[in-house]
């Protein structure tokens, strides 16, 4: 038997390997991205699509797809990605996303991406490919902890709380400010006008300073221990006694009591023997009553900063911070308690300081009803004829009901007429909420009933003769509000998240956690104007929904669950992604139904 030669083996098995070195060699894919976001924020998710052009009329195969990412020359500026997705995939080409988090710490600056493909053709031929380009990681339009202290590292303390004065400078000039007019004058309006401008100066820097004082408490409390200062400042058990509050002293603008300090104040405030210096106690104490007045109204429009303020959990900060806005806020106050030295050459009485006590009393019924607004304190059936009530009261005081006089100006008649508009207004209020809500409601019902032609409603629906009915399918009904799993403080809340984030985790399911109480009113708009919203609901139905009830003083429990989650006030809506991770950059406070649905679709 004749042998092969070992050298024409050798040859064959080399040949062999080379064919399969061939055959299992990677075939070129183009890889190129669809857009890239002008900036990259931080603290949200990177999301990339891309476009592949296959080669030789290839098909993509879903299956070991794999987008490798990293930063060439520098340390890798995401989490971990998510897995990749397939977009669409047809012959010669096809889309794929890649998508990862990016924390909440990330300085702003200019990352390198390099993403490299590894998958397979549905011949199970393989197929590489990568892509190189530059993003731009910044911040969003929000402020947070981190964007602070980088604003104050890269720019400076002074700038930061000089921005912060100016902006209490504008709060100045909103109705906010308004209702602290009569008491600045009341305190200490009328001695500046004795005694002179530096005098009015004086008294009138100590009554701000004692306004700022409470909001820089505020700010280090909402930044400490108390992370509830915030919503419960709005709660009803301040906004009520501050309203009627308010209503009380709109009265005296309209005429019915003349406002002025109480007279041991006024004593403190003449000193012995017209001593200054004992009076500053005065207007000092007197400047913090006029902060908590003024607070809930500054509430809404300062939520965003005290919550931006609180995660830095720095009370320093937050103290000087809040300090400095309040100044802002106070400088109109400083000229209302300065200006009346001026007047002192003016009449002291007259139609226009007539017209400006009203109006200031138009202005403080104005507040306490945005205090008392439906859904935020009294419902709805309670307001509306409150409303009517006293807008019938501001029309008499208005002198709806006195006689115009012979030689009556223009603005006693323009006067009059805004005192009839305002009787005319209260009633069509009080009537009308009555008709919808109150005591007059069921006998409107009887009338309309016994007016109406009855009309057959059947619950089957005909067919025509000799045809057969058409049953539908109709899908299951959309449940009205989010359906949420409720736990309270105390009832060991630890344990009962973990479990839900590891059930959450292994059926591959985010998560809402939303952190409330009873006594925060934006809480409660949160119930009422977003997680009842179809939309949100149904997007809802994919995530595991769980309420935490905050109302009862923290637990250690409780405190260290805020401070893992980052909740340094209420309401607080926390989101937790498929694979567990907490995405501390899309916690969100009360947000609109739009946008709260457009942070839900983006959770993975």
């Amino acid at each position: 038997m004749k042998r092969t030669p070992p050298r024409l083996i050798l040859t064959f098995v080399a040949l062999t390997m080379l064919l399969s070195a061939v055959s299992a060699q990677s075939a070129q894919v183009n890889i190129s991205p669809e857009s890239l976001p002008e900036k990259v924020e931080i603290g949200q998710e990177l999301i990339i699509r891309f476009n592949l052009s296959l080669p030789g009329g290839a098909e993509l195969s879903t299956e070991g797809l794999n987008l490798t990412a990293e930063t060439p020359g520098g340390e890798a500026f995401f989490s971990t990605p998510y897995p990749a997705k397939v977009i669409t995939s047809n012959t010669g080409s096809a889309v794929v996303e890649w998508a990862a988090p990016l924390p909440d710490d990330l300085k702003p600056a200019e990352h390198q991406l390099k993403i490299t493909l590894d998958a397979k053709d549905t011949a199970g031929q393989p197929l590489t490919g990568s892509w190189t380009g530059t993003l731009n990681v910044d911040f969003g339009d929000e402020w947070s902890a981190n964007r602070i202290s980088n604003f104050i590292e890269q720019r400076g303390m002074f700038l930061f709380l000089l921005l912060l004065f100016g902006f209490g400078l504008l709060m100045s000039l909103s109705p906010c400010i308004y209702p602290m007019i009569p008491i600045t004058l009341a305190v200490i309006g009328t001695q500046s006008k004795e005694k002179g401008i530096l005098h009015g100066l004086i008294m009138s820097l100590t009554y701000v300073i004692g306004m700022a004082l409470v909001y820089a408490i505020i700010g280090y409390l909402s930044a400490t221990a108390a992370s509830g200062i915030i919503a419960f400042m709005q709660s009803p058990v301040v906004m009520i006694p501050i309203a009627i509050l308010l209503i009380i002293l709109s009265f005296s603008m309209f005429g019915a009591y003349e406002l002025q300090a109480p007279q041991f104040l006024r004593d403190k405030l003449g000193g012995p023997d017209g001593d200054n210096r004992s009076g500053l106690l005065g207007v000092f104490l007197m400047g913090m009553i006029a902060g908590l007045i003024a607070s809930p109204c500054v509430g809404p429009f300062l939520g965003g900063l005290l919550l931006m303020l609180a995660t830095t959990g720095d009370g320093l900060l937050a103290f000087i911070s809040l300090f400095t806005f309040g100044m802002g806020m106070g400088v109109l106050l400083i000229g209302v308690g300065t200006f009346p030295a001026l007047l002192g050459s003016m009449p002291q009485a007259g139609g226009w300081m007539e017209s400006l006590n009203r109006g200031m009393g138009l202005l403080l019924v104005g507040m306490a009803l945005y205090f008392l607004r439906p859904g935020s304190v009294i419902p709805a059936h309670y307001f509306y004829p409150l409303l009517g009530a006293i807008l019938v009261v501001v029309g008499v005081f208005l002198g709806t009901f006195d006689a115009l006089a012979a030689g009556a100006t223009w603005w006693d008649r323009t006067r009059k007429a805004l005192g009839i508009l305002a009787v005319v207004s209260g009633l069509i209020f009080f009537v009308g909420s009555s008709l919808q809500y109150g005591f007059l409601h069921q006998a409107w019902k009887s009338v309309l009933a016994q007016n109406t032609p009855g009309m057959q409603l059947s619950a089957a629906h005909s067919t025509p003769t000799g045809g057969s009915a058409i049953v539908t399918e109709t899908p299951a009904p959309l449940p009205a509000k989010v359906q949420w799993e409720k736990i309270h403080t105390g009832e060991n809340v630890q344990a009962f998240l973990d479990q839900k984030r590891a059930d959450a985790k292994a059926a591959g399911q985010p998560i809402i956690i939303d952190f409330w109480a009873t006594w925060c009113v934006y809480c409660k708009k949160l119930d009422k104007a977003v997680w009842n919203q179809p939309a949100v609901v149904e997007e809802s139905l994919r995530f595991v929904t769980i309420k935490v009830d905050a109302t009862k003083a923290d637990d250690d429990e409780m405190t260290a669950i805020k401070e893992y989650f980052k909740v340094p006030g209420l309401p607080r809506v926390i989101f937790i992604d498929s694979r567990g991770e907490v995405l501390h950059g899309r916690t969100s406070a009360f947000k609109p139904a739009d946008e709260m649905l457009a942070i839900m679709k983006g959770i993975r």
